[in-house]
């Protein structure tokens, strides 16, 4: 793998984006209405699929969004089946939303019936 790491700052159009490789931590988190989401989530998803050469034991993906267009949705449905690809080992998806933010909460359980990974949907106070 070139980077055990990859951190993207967040914009007002793209959420912040934080991977290591060595812990198995992979974090989205923020706002994701980039102008070309597939130009944008590319890079992602190229450093996911050097990562499941190689995975952590365990891999635990936790997203945030305030907000997610649908081409995002697209892009980030491409990188979490990537993760599909190591389901040998743990892997789990925390789908989180802000207490009230029903709009979000249905986007997670629509990823949990499509995507073949463990989901956890959770309620949080956090921004």
């Amino acid at each position: 793998m070139s980077s055990t790491t990859l951190h993207i700052q967040p914009t007002s159009f793209t959420p912040e984006v934080s991977f290591d490789a060595s812990t198995g931590k992979f974090d989205i988190k923020g706002r994701s209405i980039p102008e070309n989401a597939p130009e944008f989530y590319h890079p992602l998803i190229e450093w996911v699929k050097e990562y499941v050469s190689n995975p952590a034991a365990t891999t635990t993906v936790t997203i945030l969004f305030d907000y997610i267009n649908t081409s995002s949705s697209k892009s980030l449905m491409h990188l979490l089946n990537v993760l599909t690809a190591i389901s040998e080992n743990e892997v789990n998806i925390h789908w989180l939303y802000k207490a009230g933010d029903e709009a979000m909460k249905e986007a997670g359980e629509d990823f949990n019936t499509i995507v073949n990974l463990p989901f956890h949907i959770l309620s949080t106070e956090n921004s």
